[in-house]
């Protein structure tokens, strides 16, 4: 006896092997399905079914599908093809677009995002501070916006002033500065910002080379970090 039990959706599953009951024999449940021969192995990616109340491979991709237009999850729970507009294959990253049945990593997308990374990574690097030697030795001054804005202001008066700072000891403390000392600590500023403006200049020209030769590799390797 080549017994199957068919589920809410009519997948098979089977052979399967029920007690006998003393008395009564095989009971067969309202699910179950006796066939004359055994159902040989499913094709990959199908499951036997009951069609119009007969055994038929269907196409099985219950589970996570993904939305092609944005790469969205979708849990499917029901028998046949992948719907339209969807695809078992995840979304390697926002940088890829569907095309032509697959995912194809977009260039102008991967170049956006290394740019938005270098101005970020160089706005982090202007404003964590910067020394100078207008007092004699190196000391340390602090470079957020603000300061910035002071030091300029501070600049302008053309005065001698107090003006804060870090000793090699780290201590921080308004120190004495003659006009010409705090002068010279906004031109070191000045020299400290085109330097790492023109490095992240020189990686964005590395980068929309690597754009104009669409080699994707290229672009992933321009990074603040790897370039001293």
């Amino acid at each position: 006896m080549n017994l199957y039990l068919a589920d809410d959706m009519g997948i098979l599953t089977g052979p399967v092997h029920l007690p006998v009951v003393p008395g009564l024999g095989v009971q067969i449940p309202g699910n179950g399905m006796q066939l004359s021969e055994l159902l040989p192995e499913p094709l990959p990616g199908q499951v036997w079914a009951l069609v119009d109340g007969e055994p038929q491979q269907v196409a099985d991709h219950r589970g996570t599908l993904y939305e092609i237009d944005t790469g969205a999850e979708l849990q499917y729970h029901q028998l046949g093809d992948v719907p339209n507009g969807y695809t078992k294959a995840p979304r390697p990253s926002p940088d890829y677009h569907w095309q032509a049945g697959q995912w194809v990593i977009n260039l102008q997308s991967v170049h956006a995002d290394a740019e938005r990374r270098i101005n970020a990574d160089c706005q982090a690097a202007i404003t964590a501070g910067f020394f100078s030697s207008a007092l004699g030795a190196a000391h340390l001054y602090s470079s957020q916006l603000d300061d910035q804005l002071n030091l300029a202001g501070v600049v302008l008066t053309g005065l001698d002033t107090l003006y804060a700072c870090r000793d090699i000891h780290g201590v921080r403390d308004f120190r004495p500065h003659t006009f010409a000392q705090i002068r010279q600590v906004g031109d070191d500023l000045t020299l400290f910002k085109q330097q790492l403006l023109q490095k992240a200049n020189t990686l964005k020209q590395q980068l929309d080379q690597a754009l104009i030769a669409d080699d994707c590799d290229a672009l992933e390797a321009v990074t603040w970090s790897a370039q001293s």
